[in-house]
């Protein structure tokens, strides 16, 4: 099923508009409408000793700050604790705790993607990540790749045999004495 085609039973657009009101949280009011407030609430679920593992063990894999920091805003927004402007307000000073709770355990974290970094995926590490994930369209598309040569490969020996010269009829008899 292709992701992108609209089939007969998706539902249309502004179907979510004629929906019961309030029934997913970011449609409800947030539980903290001042910034302060949810810096302080999103700092005590992460000065536990299990959350601060977590994030470090995050750090010491590569994730940037930055990244760390998005996930708790739309964690934050999706839950209704907070609504996106107040997600965006705070997302500095959840980074300046982050980075403190490195420096106490002396670690010198990436804070931004770095750009250069982010580029196109080749072709074997997508057929690695394909096979781990979705294994039946990785066999799928690996015998397709292999029907493929294997009829490039007949291609080829056929065109190299040498042609025999077509047997004589009417058409292209040549005239006696010629």
């Amino acid at each position: 099923m292709a992701i992108d085609k609209l089939t007969p039973l998706a539902a249309p657009p502004g179907h979510s508009l004629t929906g019961s009101k309030g029934k997913w949280p970011w449609e409800r009011p947030p539980r903290f409408s001042d910034p302060d407030e949810a810096i302080d609430y999103i700092t005590e679920k992460l000065d536990t000793p299990q959350s601060k593992e977590g994030v470090l063990k995050l750090m010491l894999a590569g994730i940037t700050i930055e990244e760390i920091v998005s996930q708790v805003a739309f964690k934050g927004f999706a839950s209704g604790t907070f609504n996106p402007d107040v997600a965006e307000l705070i997302k500095p000073a959840i980074a300046i705790y982050l980075m403190g709770v490195a420096d106490e355990k002396g670690l010198t974290p990436q804070l931004f993607v770095d750009e250069s970094e982010e580029e196109e995926v080749d072709d074997v590490t997508f057929f690695k990540i394909l096979k781990q994930r979705n294994p039946d369209l990785f066999n799928a598309m690996n015998e397709e790749i292999n029907e493929n040569q294997r009829m490039q490969e007949q291609e080829v020996v056929r065109n190299s045999m040498p042609s025999a010269p077509p047997p004589p009829n009417f058409l292209n008899t040549q005239p006696e004495g010629a």
